[in-house]
């Protein structure tokens, strides 16, 4: 190596770093997913997505069809 050539320094993650990073972007992915899905394909107002009471009725909801 000359002294116009320099070497970039590579920052890698390690493999905790990898597994936080994807953490995060599976649940902004969730997230987003429900916004969507309860704003645009359900009709209704995208903050209720955040309300325990929707959460609560969803639950039933799932349970009582299968049983």
């Amino acid at each position: 190596m000359t002294n116009g050539q320099k070497r970039k320094k590579q920052t890698r993650l390690t493999p905790l770093g990898r597994f936080i990073l994807s953490l995060f972007f599976i649940v902004l992915t969730a997230v987003i997913g429900a916004l969507i899905g309860y704003s645009i394909i359900g009709k209704g107002n995208p903050i209720d997505v955040f309300k325990l009471d929707t959460w609560i009725q969803l639950y039933e909801v799932v349970v009582n069809s299968f049983f």
